[in-house]
């Protein structure tokens, strides 16, 4: 396409109130007790190549789910084939699924990212050897009354080049609604918008539970 303004957003889907409320309120009480559990967010890929750039990203994540990653991960599962159909992602179901807790205070940020490398000479990059993910995911819970604002998943079209300057019709901002799953695939750009917590209190911060489903390409 010669005219970037062609280029589609991508696809994505909301699903609202998608935990239980005993499952909600689980998750919420494991990350208030497990506040030590929380590291410095890092980018550049697996842990071999990760780096902090507090320039790129601010925020916290954890892979400790202790019991809940049993509990939880049957309930993404369950839902990947109605995800897969609202997003456009086709061929064989994912099998592996890759959950990481993140907190974000004031501050918190993502700037505009992918969650696979991409062009030349690049390497799997899912939850086991030889698997890429294919569909991205974030889960989002918080205490009320909420106490922070801003942190909108922003979804931007293909071929996109996010900038400062991006106009309105270069992207979609998705409102962190709480007990909602969004969903798109892992290939689309996206960044979390700034998050605003003036009290920078840990049990007032923009919880996400993020997901990210695997298979071989």
């Amino acid at each position: 396409m010669a005219d970037d303004a062609q280029w589609p957003l991508p696809p994505f889907v909301q699903v609202r109130d998608f935990l239980a409320p005993a499952d909600h309120a689980a998750l919420l009480d494991w990350v208030m007790a497990h506040q030590e559990d929380f590291r410095q967010a890092t980018v550049g890929g697996k842990a071999d190549a990760s780096r902090l750039d507090p320039v790129v990203r601010v925020g916290l994540v954890t892979r400790k789910l202790g019991p809940l990653r049993e509990q939880l991960e049957p309930l993404f599962a369950d839902a990947l084939p109605k995800l897969m159909e609202a997003t456009g992602v086709s061929g064989p179901e994912p099998r592996s699924i890759e959950l990481e807790l993140a907190a974000h205070g004031d501050g918190a940020h993502y700037d505009a990212h992918l969650d696979i490398p991409v062009g030349p000479n690049r390497r799997s990059f899912g939850a086991r050897p030889g698997e890429d993910r294919v569909l991205s995911g974030v889960y989002y819970f918080y205490n009320e009354p909420k106490a922070f604002s801003g942190g909108n998943l922003r979804l931007y079209r293909f071929n996109a080049k996010p900038s400062a300057n991006s106009s309105p019709g270069d992207f979609v901002d998705v409102e962190p609604l709480n007990n909602s799953l969004v969903a798109f695939p892992s290939w689309a750009t996206h960044e979390v918008r700034q998050v605003s917590c003036p009290s920078g209190a840990f049990p007032d911060y923009r919880f996400a539970l993020n997901c990210w489903y695997c298979r071989k390409l």
